[in-house]
């Protein structure tokens, strides 16, 4: 009997110039700053994944074709082994739906793709390419197998408004979409790690088409899911897949000076999710691996990776660097716009 296959996939869609909508971290979706942004963070993502997860099967989905990634990404996918799935967005949203973070509905032609692919016992982590993996990922898969799912729950007080809609407005929509109320208080599901069995997947990709009617025929001014974690929180819950189990492995790690909410032991945690070290943490780790191709002393990757992205504390020498960063992008963004 074939083992079951455990599946790490990220992904990353181009957006046109017709379709763009906004990226805090990067800006229109159609520019080519956040296409760079988002290629390069690709490096450090595989890396990692790969090192500590060795024999998992290792997916990157584009609409692009292959031949038009930059070399570094190419060179990257073979020596980690990784495929390269090229899918056109079917699962899209109506145009001007909502003003940013358009291109994430595309986590379901993920899914789409993967229901064809994997058998009900295997796994798959569909995770944000600004992730780091610090840990192999045996335990996540292995809960996975035995519990269906294995999900990031946000923490999000009801009435928090989350990308425009809080917890109420979703419950709001799912009991006007399915009938009934939710079993218990809905919790927002972070879309960056999500973990899902093979039976799971394909239960996903049947009942999303039920509240993506729904929700996209909703009038203007009715509470509506913005954004795919919106609709999987309460695909979660009409499915029973419900659970905090990703916490453990996983957190959300703002290292700005605006908003920091690192906790001592954080950086001991199996994944780094740093969505504000895209232009700086994580660009300076695609240099250092586009040098060294590979983890050679995990101990001294780990301590470079601390102090480029603030873990467990931002140091002088972070903010020396990120402030030149900044300087160099807007001497950068000044050129480009003469």
């Amino acid at each position: 009997m074939t083992p079951s296959q455990d599946y790490i996939a990220t992904w990353f869609y181009r957006e046109s110039h017709e379709e763009a909508s906004f990226y805090p971290q990067g800006g229109r979706g159609d520019s080519s700053l956040i296409h760079s942004i988002y290629m390069q963070i690709q490096v450090p993502f595989f890396v990692t994944f790969r090192h500590y997860n060795p024999k998992a099967k290792m997916l990157f989905f584009t609409n692009l074709e292959e031949e038009k990634l930059p070399y570094y990404l190419k060179e990257l996918f073979r020596d980690t082994g990784a495929e390269v799935v090229t899918r056109p967005y079917a699962c899209r949203p109506p145009k001007n739906w909502y003003k940013a973070w358009m291109s994430q509905f595309y986590v379901y032609d993920v899914m789409t793709e993967m229901k064809r692919r994997m058998r009900p016992d295997d796994t798959l982590l569909i995770c944000d390419a600004d992730c780091l993996c610090r840990h192999p990922l045996d335990g996540l898969f292995q809960c996975v197998r035995e519990q269906g799912s294995a999900l990031y729950d946000m923490g999000c007080p009801e009435d928090y408004p989350i990308n425009g809609t809080t917890l109420r407005d979703m419950e709001t929509v799912y009991t006007g979409c399915y009938g009934t109320s939710p079993s218990a208080p809905v919790h927002y599901y972070g879309g960056e790690f999500i973990a899902l069995r093979g039976d799971a997947v394909a239960a996903v990709c049947r009942e999303r088409p039920v509240l993506w009617e729904y929700n996209f025929h909703l009038p203007p001014d009715a509470p509506r899911l913005h954004e795919e974690a919106h609709m999987f929180s309460l695909l979660a819950e009409r499915l029973h897949l419900r659970n905090d189990i990703a916490n453990r492995y996983v957190k959300r790690m703002w290292t700005n000076k605006p908003y920091r909410n690192i906790r001592p032991g954080d950086e001991q945690l199996a994944v780094w999710h740093l969505p504000a070290e895209k232009k700086f943490g994580l660009h300076y780790l695609y240099h250092l691996l586009e040098r060294d191709k590979a983890i050679h002393d995990e101990a001294g990757f780990w301590k470079k990776a601390g102090m480029y992205c603030g873990l467990p504390h931002t140091g002088l020498r972070k903010k020396a660097k990120d402030g030149m960063t900044r300087i160099k992008n807007k001497i950068s963004s000044l050129g480009h716009g003469r």
